[in-house]
């Protein structure tokens, strides 16, 4: 049996931002992988990039939309005073910046359940670092605290049927048939690498997932499940 660590925790009001938003800072229902695995490595001290395995479900009671303060520039605009509100120096230069409000989404009690599945060696220092973390988790934005109610080590097994108690990604490349039903698809990043010039950058292979995002109550045939029945599918 594959055994994971699953860590059950809760967000008041949280921003998961959906990269093609703007205008308005559109969030997912559900973290990304990515981001679950920024809050890991954030935790743990990693320096570098640690390769593990995730499954992410969760429901919550809606969404909110909130204003926010929101700063932009860009270093090819020298400062106006007739345009900006304000600007910053740098070395012998001014540039203008502009200061205005803009809109936010905020999803609500977000209650999750993580399934963390590291290598071997990764293995105890997660399951550690998710008990005595070195900088306090976070989740989407920096000031979105995750508040960790439960970390335990689960075995996980195979069963011929189980109902989604959540709501949950689902790879669309994994081995779960969906059947004729229709789910919204998100293309959620994961796993990035550092390039020659220092940025980060998605991988080819595994940087980004193209998941459904499963309803609560619905059946699955040929899913693993944990010792609470709840479903576990991991990307």
């Amino acid at each position: 049996m594959e055994r994971a660590i699953r860590v059950e925790c809760f967000q008041n009001l949280v921003n998961y931002r959906k990269p093609s938003s703007f205008i308005i800072k559109e969030s997912y229902p559900l973290p990304p992988y990515s981001t679950v695995l920024g809050m890991i490595h954030a935790i743990c001290g990693y320096s570098e990039f640690h390769s593990m395995k995730i499954s992410i479900q969760g429901k919550n009671t809606g969404s909110v939309s909130e204003l926010y303060t929101r700063y932009s520039f860009n270093f090819d605009t020298k400062y106006d005073v007739t345009r900006h509100q304000f600007y910053f120096q740098k070395e012998d230069k001014c540039y203008g910046a502009f200061k205005g409000i803009a809109h936010v989404e905020l999803i609500c009690n977000n209650e999750l359940i993580l399934h963390i599945v590291p290598s071997e060696s990764d293995f105890d220092m997660v399951y550690q670092s998710l008990q005595n973390p070195l900088v306090y988790p976070a989740l989407g934005r920096h000031e979105d605290i995750l508040d960790i109610k439960k970390v335990e080590i689960v075995e996980l097994k195979e069963a011929e049927d189980a109902t989604t108690k959540n709501n949950i990604y689902i790879p669309v490349d994994s081995d779960i048939d969906m059947g004729n039903m229709s789910f919204t698809i998100y293309t959620l990043t994961k796993e990035y690498e550092i390039t020659s010039q220092g940025f980060r950058r998605w991988k080819v292979d595994g940087g980004k997932v193209k998941a459904y995002y499963y309803p609560q109550g619905e059946a699955i045939n040929n899913v693993l499940v944990d010792i609470y029945d709840d479903i576990v599918v991991l990307a």
